[in-house]
């Protein structure tokens, strides 16, 4: 704020105004911050949460084959193997 002038003071606070009048004020246009609510669940509705077994496994496995994958790319392959491992388990329980 201290790199601006008076007068794109006066014209950010005009606008922050007028915005706020529109959100809230406005009966034409006001959502009272409906719409916020709204983006934010639908970022949660695109959130798949498993719900069957079968899902919870296959979301471990493709976990555990990411950090596998790391584990090989850091030479790390011990690690890896036992990453290896559960996998192989879990996928016996499918």
């Amino acid at each position: 704020m201290d790199n601006m002038s008076e007068e794109e003071y006066k014209n950010l606070y005009n606008r922050i105004k007028n915005d706020l009048y529109d959100e809230f004020l406005n009966p034409e246009t006001a959502t009272y911050g409906a719409d916020v609510v709204r983006q934010k669940e639908d970022k949660w509705k695109e959130i798949k949460i498993p719900t069957s077994e079968k899902e919870i496994i296959l979301e471990e496995i493709n976990q555990l084959e990411l950090v596998m994958k790391r584990y090989e790319e850091d030479e790390e392959y011990e690690h890896a193997a036992f990453m290896k491992k559960r996998i192989e388990n879990l996928k016996k329980r499918l």
